[in-house]
């Protein structure tokens, strides 16, 4: 559904029931041919599984590089510093940002660092990721 509606192949879909929401994530440099020309693509899609399952729709662009993918799942806030401590599951990015992006970081409810949690838990194994202020 999610390819024929963008032209766009997701590479991963995560279903989020604590917050209603479908999370596709789509290949580097895929990112706005998935949302379309000012989200047109994006808004017709929530609307139908809006409508269809009551979930929200969101896209996230995947990156190979570890502290890249944080980065574009904290998007639009502006991150400043991405540190890594300890090793395999347990291992925990500390992420910085100005503390003007904090609450956009963090999002409505904590559903933008969930989001993070949730992906790089499940691309890379991360233990944890956790945000403070520079």
């Amino acid at each position: 559904m999610f390819r024929y509606m963008t032209g766009v192949a997701s590479i991963d879909v995560v279903i989020d029931d604590e917050y209603e929401r479908l999370i596709f994530v789509v290949n580097k440099g895929d990112l706005g041919r998935a949302i379309g020309r000012g989200g047109r693509k994006l808004e017709i899609m929530r609307k139908i599984v809006g409508r269809d399952l009551g979930y929200a729709v969101e896209v996230v662009e995947y990156d190979n590089d570890l502290k890249s993918f944080i980065r574009n799942l904290l998007s639009p806030a502006r991150v400043s510093e991405i540190e890594f401590v300890g090793e395999g599951e347990g291992k925990v990015a500390y992420v910085k940002v100005p503390e003007e992006d904090l609450g956009i970081a963090i999002g409505k409810d904590g559903r933008r660092i969930r989001r993070a949690r949730l992906l790089v838990r499940r691309w890379f194994q991360l233990g944890n990721v956790k945000i403070g202020s520079s």
